[in-house]
């Protein structure tokens, strides 16, 4: 199913985004896309849930100002689980629930790369949340979150130590974590985005690449884990 632009109205500017709502859908995810800001990987995202039966709206996070200051504020609400870009999520999520019809209890959050991050630091206000090969909040930010899955890939040498470390955070809270990790997968490997210059440079720390056959088999978990948890 194919989205729409939109523009999610707030408190602040109008924020501009990418949603599919197909018709008769009763649950929703909220996507945050990668460093990259929003690209068309991440409305293909938003494609294949509107494909899965879920309503899903991409909101773009730094549709203003300076990439560095955007990337700021949201390294910022990943330590803190506040600030301006927790307020557009939950922008976004306040609209998707508005124009799908949503209950709440049935909406949660994914998120890339530094939107990984994103997901755990607002994971308290959704039901739901998959984290995805990105950065972990403090304990305190991620205490009362809701079932959570987390995927990284093996190759990718900053991040992966990330799953062990995200297995054991949400165990020391008494919380629901289910961690994978891909052994021949780097980072970024569940979005098929073109960064031929970005790749190429942090290629020996990173080893994004898409793999088509890795990603189908994290996004099978993805799927299941939304359908149980939501």
């Amino acid at each position: 199913m194919l989205g729409v632009d939109v523009e999610i109205p707030g408190s602040g500017a109008i924020m501009p985004g990418y949603a599919a709502l197909p018709e008769g859908a009763t649950r929703g995810v909220v996507v945050i896309h990668e460093i990259f800001g929003r690209q068309p990987e991440i409305d293909r995202v938003v494609e294949r849930f509107a494909a899965a039966g879920y309503a899903a709206v991409g909101p773009d996070l730094f549709h203003d100002g300076s990439r560095l200051g955007c990337i700021r504020r949201a390294l910022s609400t990943i330590s803190s689980g506040e600030g301006p870009t927790a307020e557009r999520i939950l922008q976004a999520q306040r609209w998707l629930i508005d124009h799908a019809k949503l209950d709440e209890a049935h909406v949660g959050v994914i998120g890339f790369c530094i939107g990984g991050g994103l997901a755990l630091a607002v994971g308290r206000q959704f039901s739901a949340v998959s984290t995805n090969y990105g950065d972990l909040p403090p304990a305190q930010v991620l205490r009362g979150s809701p079932p959570v899955i987390g995927c990284y890939g093996g190759r990718d040498r900053l991040f992966a130590r990330n799953a062990d470390r995200l297995r054991e955070r949400m165990d020391s809270l008494g919380q629901q974590a289910e961690v994978h990790v891909f052994p021949t997968a780097g980072h970024s490997f569940l979005t098929d985005g073109h960064h031929p210059i970005a790749t190429a440079a942090s290629w020996p720390l990173f080893h994004i690449r898409w793999d088509p056959e890795v990603a189908e088999d994290a996004w099978t978990k993805i799927l299941a884990f939304f359908d149980q948890a939501l």
